[in-house]
Formats: structure tokens, sequence, C-alpha cells
């Protein structure tokens, strides 16, 4: 019924009730009227012989309730007085019911996340073997598989290994690191090479440049080229004269060898999704140090004060720090923080905590900086930033945690 009424107009539904009670009350007094209109009857007196005595008749005192009222009204108006409560609060219900929202809940659209793909940094990052490291922003795809391809001017270019170059998307973000397929061609110098991902409905991002570092011979093996091998050729001797015996010069110690630093060890992780290695705990295409691959372990050395980076030693001893979501920490595992904070705001780096001194470079908003060293009242710190140059910056412009303020060491 309240579905019935609720497709009615509120005022239809009133206007109705209105018009029954109009109906009513004409009716009632219709016949109210057409009572008074038959008049008394005709000469009493005549009829009964002689004069009445008015005196003699019983006296008709008015009602004493509301029972004696209604006893004394005509059948039209009993059926009134019924009627119009009963039609009142019908009509009041009809009212709330169509006013009530509907029993079932009103149907909820779903947002619409926009299908975005982007890439943020296409790196080589190892020479043995050529290892291509990609990283992807994403949106509405989360929990789906992408992959990524490699352009030789802007044609596709048959050189990643198709098993490797994929990658689920996860809280947005995807890395996926692909080395060399076996039968990949050969690159040319000279020519440009970039990197596109694709969704799994078709959608491609915008190409993005291959980064192809010149250190660790890595654009020497991504262009095979073969490296500069030692000269070998024999020196011929001239004849000289036999030398004069000269008194054999005092045997000097031979310098102790310097015994290689020892790397941190801490408990172990699992890899669950391959990505990068990087100097400090921020995304940026010049921060990479090296790779993870899926189901390698790795040393956990120290993390930040969210929890979101952990600095990492990876199978290959390279030390660096790996996003949280690549790895799956155990719960037990107690890792320390690092003396590692966001920039709050931005601000010039000094050469001294001073602001006279001369200014080296900046930190920005959302950088990251390793802390050094403190001064005695905790006013400034000595900080290395992204681009590795180290010098003093306000504390106001760090927001350094107590955790981590306590473990840095105040400045001689």
């Amino acid at each position: 019924m309240q579905d019935l009424l609720s497709t009615l107009d509120p005022s239809i539904v009133i206007g109705l009730i209105v018009l029954v009670v109009v109906v009513l009350v004409i009716v009632s007094l219709l016949a109210r009227r057409r009572r008074g209109q038959q008049g008394p009857p005709a000469d009493a007196a005549s009829a009964l012989g002689g004069p009445i005595d008015y005196t003699s008749l019983p006296i008709d005192d008015e009602p004493s309730g509301w029972r004696e009222r209604f006893a004394r009204l005509s059948l039209a108006g009993k059926i009134l007085a019924v009627l119009v409560p009963i039609l009142g609060v019908l009509g009041l219900l009809a009212l709330i019911l169509t006013l009530l929202p509907s029993g079932e809940p009103a149907a909820v659209l779903p947002t619409v996340v926009p299908i975005t793909l982007a890439i943020t940094d296409a790196t080589i990052i190892r020479a043995e073997p050529l290892t291509v490291s990609v990283d992807v922003a994403a949106t509405g795809l989360d929990g789906t598989e992408v992959t990524v391809e490699l352009l030789e001017d802007g044609q596709p270019f048959a050189w990643l290994n198709p098993e490797q170059a994929r990658g689920v998307v996860r809280r947005d973000r995807a890395e996926i690191q692909a080395q060399r397929a076996a039968s990949a061609p050969a690159p040319t110098e000279g020519k440009r090479y970039s990197v596109i991902t694709r969704g799994p409905d078709g959608t491609s991002s915008a190409e993005a440049e291959l980064l192809i570092p010149a250190v660790n011979r890595i654009a020497e093996t991504f262009y095979g080229k073969p490296t500069a091998a030692a000269p070998t050729a024999i020196a011929t001797v001239a004849p000289t004269a036999a030398p004069q015996a000269t008194p054999a010069p005092a045997a000097t110690p031979e310098p102790a060898a310097t015994a290689a630093p020892e790397l941190p060890t801490g408990p172990l992780a699992d890899v669950g999704n391959g990505g990068n290695v990087r100097r400090l705990p921020i995304i940026t295409a010049e921060n990479v140090v090296g790779g993870v691959n899926a189901g390698e372990q790795v040393q956990l050395i120290a993390r930040t004060p969210n929890g979101a980076w952990y600095r990492v030693r990876s199978l290959r001893d390279e030390l660096g720090w790996v996003s949280a979501t690549l790895l799956q920490v155990p719960a037990d595992a107690q890792v320390p923080v690092a003396a590692v904070v966001t920039v709050f705001a931005n601000g010039p780096l000094y050469e001294r905590p001073d602001e006279a001194s001369t200014e080296l470079d900046r930190v920005n908003l959302d950088e990251v900086v390793e802390l050094k060293q403190k001064s005695a009242d905790g006013a400034w710190y000595e900080v290395t930033n992204v681009r590795d140059i180290s010098g003093w910056v306000p504390a106001t412009l760090l927001g350094v945690p107590d955790e981590v303020a306590q473990s840095v060491p105040v400045a001689p």
C-alpha cells in the first residue's frame, strides 16, 4: 500500500479526502433542510376537537451527554458523525505514508574511477644480466596486470623478455623488472629508445625515454660494444752495458691490507613483487641503485618512521631502500627506525648551521633527506638530500619525530 500511495501526488490524495468530506456535509445539510420543509402537522386543535393544553405536555430537556446527542441525531447526521473522523484519520495516514521514503533503498551508482597509465621511471639498472626497471603509475586498474614494451624510434622493438615484462597494479603502482630476451635484436647507438605500458583493455601510456646510464658498463653492454683490451705488445729491450754493482736498497715493510667494510645484516623478508632498490626512500629517476626480483630474499636493515620503506641488503649486496609494498615483512621482525625524514617546507641548504653562511642547495617539499648530525640545541640538522649534497637546514623545515631525533648524534 505504501508503494501505491508513494506513486500518487500528495496534493491529489488530500484533494480526494476533502472532496469526500464536502460531499458528506452537503448531503447532511440537504437532509436537514428537507426535514424542516415538512412543517408542523395540520391544525392539531381542530383534529383533536378542542384546544391543546401545552402545559400538560412533557418538557423536552437538553441532552446531558454525547451519547444522548448522538441518539437524537438523524440517520444522515449519525453517518456523517462516524465517517468524518474516520476519513480524517485515513487522510492523515495516507499523507504520512506518501511522505515516507520507499522501503527499497535508492540505487547508489558506483563512482567511476578513470583509467590512466603513466610511466614515472624507465632505467637500465644492471649490466649483467641486462635488466630494465619500469615504474608505472595507474588509476582504475588495481589488481589488474599491465605490460611494458620497448620501442625503437617509436616502433615496437622485441627486446624485453615477455614473461617478465608484466606486473600487477597495487595501490595505483606497479614496478616491473624485465631482462633482455634470449633472441633480442641488438640495439643501434644513435637511435631513440623508449618504453610504453599497456592495460588489459588496450589502454596505453605515453612514451617514456629509456635511461641508459654510462656507468658500470651498462651502455657498452646494451649497445654490444666490445670492452677495450689492455695492450699486449712485448717491449723490445735495447742492449746496455753491464750495470755497476750497487748496494741493495733496504727492505721496506709493505702496507697492511685494508679490510673490506663489513656489510650490515638484519632479519630476512621475502620479495613479493620485483622492483627498484633506491639510494633514498623516494621515487625519482636518478635515485635507482639496483633491483630485487620476486621470490628473492633481502635482509631488513632499517625502516622509515611510517614503515612505508625499508633499507635492505639484496642477494647481490646492493644496499638501498625498497618500497614496503614489494616485501612480505614478518610480523615479528625487529627493524630499527632510520634517521630519514620527509621535508615539510622548502628552504635553503647552508654550508654551516648559520643563515649567514653559503647556500649550497635547497630542500624541497616532500623530498626525503638523510640526517647526519644535529646542533647541540637541536635547531639545526646536517642532512644529505636526493641530489647527494650535504649541508645544514633548520629543524623547522623537517619535523623530525622524537624517536628519530634521539638517534641523531650531536655535532662536536
